[in-house]
């Protein structure tokens, strides 16, 4: 794995911009399908402050992560779709783009961040099921998880998250 976590170290995570916007669409389309890719640039244009960022490998964008504010908490955001394309998967790539994308949400002030998915891989970084329990959704269980980017920002929240219509159409998309 030394090699991989090497290429990891090489690629340039950054977040996106206008010129980015058919590279993610045709990596979102890849990796999931041109549902998911057209909800995921609805969500990027629309007026809500997304955080969007990309990996990428001699100017080529080979990841990509979306985080979309939620209502409920304050400032939550929601972490969908993660991509990585196929050919560069397992090279730690995925772990490096979700860790900025962290700390950049930390950075502007966003308190708490929500994502359905893999128990194991989220883990790592902190998501808890557990801190996921404040929240009311349908798809309420061990893979739906939080995470505290501020000490305490869930702890006194019990409620709903009300998630923007184009986010939900991406989660019934990768879900259905």
């Amino acid at each position: 794995m030394p090699e991989a976590k090497g290429i990891a170290a090489k690629a340039h995570y950054r977040e996106t911009g206008p010129a980015d916007r058919a590279a993610i669409r045709a990596l979102q389309a890849e990796v999931y399908s041109s549902a998911i890719a057209a909800v995921s640039e609805a969500l990027i244009s629309g007026p809500a402050e997304t955080l969007s960022l990309a990996a990428d490998i001699d100017g080529s964008l080979i990841g990509h992560i979306l985080l979309t504010p939620v209502a409920g908490p304050d400032r939550a955001l929601a972490l969908a779709p993660h991509a990585i394309l196929p050919a560069w998967r397992d090279m730690q790539i995925g772990t490096e783009l979700v860790r900025h994308a962290l700390r950049l949400a930390r950075q502007r002030g966003w308190r708490s961040v929500f994502v359905y998915g893999q128990p194991d891989y989220y883990r790592r970084f902190g998501f808890k099921s557990r801190t996921a329990d404040c929240a009311d959704v349908t798809w309420q269980g061990d893979r739906f998880l939080a995470l505290e980017l501020e000490e305490g920002a869930l702890s006194a929240y019990r409620g709903p998250l009300d998630y923007p219509e184009a986010y939900l159409a991406v989660a019934r998309a990768i879900s259905g």
